[in-house]
């Protein structure tokens, strides 16, 4: 009898080790497990509302107003130097054109450096460069003086002081109705608003001016391939323009097919 009671007791415990051997080699996977769906789970309710998403937002259209001066003078705008593949872009009008097409272009990605491509643009805290090859870099004369790359924006046309950018010029995102001054000059130099401040969007029918109204004093540019000052009462042969004080009516810049033009 006590053979067989010690073979039982022996035939037991093999039983009971290769249980909980078992349920070792189960514990891991599954506490394995466990912790990468609480991970998918907890990442999942981290997640954004499309709500929460930092505008522009895919079917936002802002504009924002923008002007190349170097050295005392503003400089003609810009025009898309390839197919707009990003929905940052102008119509040669002195405006960016901001409705991103992806949401790389939304939020902080709908900056000047998407818009510099978009136009031919090279631009850096050291200077930029463009189209037409025309360079400059900081340190170079300006004027009698050492002139530098900077960056003024203002809220409106309203913002009576604006403000420089520090650093990182090109990943600056312009909000809706902004204006931008992307400047060569000496430092201290005063950096005026953009001359395309007030301008009407000509793709958006019954668009408010970008800004929120003309900036006192300020000259608009002249159309694409016409000469003159661009002063106020000047009128360029063959361009038909707005009556004044006809909030509807716009101009079809650059061509633009989408503008509309006031009879």
């Amino acid at each position: 009898m006590g053979r067989a009671s010690s073979k039982k007791q022996v035939s037991r415990a093999a039983r009971a080790a290769g249980r909980d051997k078992k349920s070792r080699n189960l514990a891991w996977p599954l506490a394995l497990a466990a912790v990468v769906i609480l991970g998918s789970v907890l990442i999942f309710l981290s997640r954004p509302e499309p709500s929460e998403a930092e505008p522009p937002r895919l079917g936002d259209h802002w504009h924002a107003a923008y002007g190349l001066y170097v050295c005392g003078e503003f400089l003609p705008p810009l025009a898309d130097a390839r197919e707009d593949a990003s929905g940052i872009h102008t119509h040669q009008d002195g405006l960016i054109h901001i409705h991103p097409f992806s949401t790389r272009y939304t939020g902080e990605g709908a900056n000047l450096e998407a818009f510099a491509r978009q136009v031919g643009l090279e631009l850096s805290d050291d200077g930029f460069e463009l189209p037409d090859g025309r360079a400059f870099r900081n340190g170079d004369d300006c004027g009698g003086e050492p002139g530098v790359v900077q960056v003024k924006v203002w809220e409106s046309a309203a913002d009576p002081d604006g403000r420089l950018l520090e650093s990182e010029v090109a990943q600056f995102a312009p909000p809706e109705s902004s204006l931008v001054t992307i400047a060569f000059a000496p430092e201290g130099a005063e950096i005026p608003k953009p001359p395309s401040a007030g301008t009407v969007p000509g793709d958006v029918p019954g668009a408010a001016p970008v800004g929120g109204g003309p900036v006192p004093g300020a000259e608009a540019p002249a159309p694409p391939g016409v000469e003159g000052d661009g002063g106020a009462g000047e009128e360029a042969p063959g361009v038909e323009t707005a009556p004044q004080g006809d909030p509807t009516a716009t101009t079809a810049p650059g061509g633009d097919p989408t503008a509309t033009t006031a009879p």
